[in-house]
């Protein structure tokens, strides 16, 4: 009787044993599906969130304004180390585009280097002269303006600004034929000084002249009525 009891308790062990292992195998199983699955949400929540952000528009370009940006950052450095007379110069330049917050605020910055180079002493570089023509050009000093301007063509020849600003200064005073003559020079250097001229108030005694229409276009009287 007890070897029988003994046996039927060996026997029944390895079937509890069984049991608990099969509860532990289905338990196991059941977790690690569940991480899967997790994971795999979160996968379909980080692709879903990529697909919901979208890429910022881009802006057309526009060269006037980086080149306008451009001069005046470089204008910028010049003042800041006080080398007025090329902080002036690109000033002006800026000051002359079509890009109208900074040619205000180049024109601030202009007016400062004009009273600072008033007590300097005489340019030495063609931007200096350059520089200090366009200011007794601001200043309707035409003669000295023309003095200047023209000491800077002599040392920096075929430059688009410096035929410009002549032209613009014959045109005031009178000389419709040096006037044309730089201005027909400044739109062959720069095709864009087309358009800026017919803007530009220090043209409006050239407007009815014939040439004048053949330089900037039909439109060109229209533009500064």
């Amino acid at each position: 009787m007890i070897r029988r009891t003994r046996q039927k308790r060996t026997s029944s062990a390895p079937r509890q044993r069984k049991t608990s292992s099969g509860r532990r195998s289905t338990d196991s199983r059941s977790a690690s599906t569940r991480r899967k699955e997790s994971r795999a949400g979160h996968r379909v929540k980080a692709k879903a969130g990529r697909k919901a952000v979208s890429k910022p528009v881009q802006q057309p370009r526009d060269p006037d304004r980086e080149t306008a940006l451009k001069n005046f950052e470089t204008a910028i450095g010049f003042f800041q180390r006080r080398n007025y007379e090329k902080a002036a110069g690109l000033f002006q330049k800026v000051a002359a585009s079509p890009v109208s917050e900074m040619a205000d605020r180049a024109r601030v910055h202009l007016r400062f280097c004009e009273r600072k180079r008033h007590h300097e002493k005489r340019p030495k570089t063609a931007e200096g002269y350059y520089a200090r023509g366009v200011a007794a050009l601001n200043g309707r000093d035409f003669d000295r303006a023309i003095e200047y301007l023209n000491k800077s063509d002599k040392m920096a020849p075929n430059k688009e600004h410096i035929h410009y600003a002549l032209a613009a200064v014959y045109g005031l005073r009178g000389d419709s034929d040096n006037a044309f003559d730089h201005l027909e020079a400044a739109i062959r250097l720069r095709p864009q000084n087309r358009i800026q001229a017919r803007s530009d108030e220090d043209f409006e005694a050239l407007a009815d002249d014939p040439r004048f229409s053949r330089l900037l276009g039909t439109d060109s009287q229209q533009s500064l009525t």
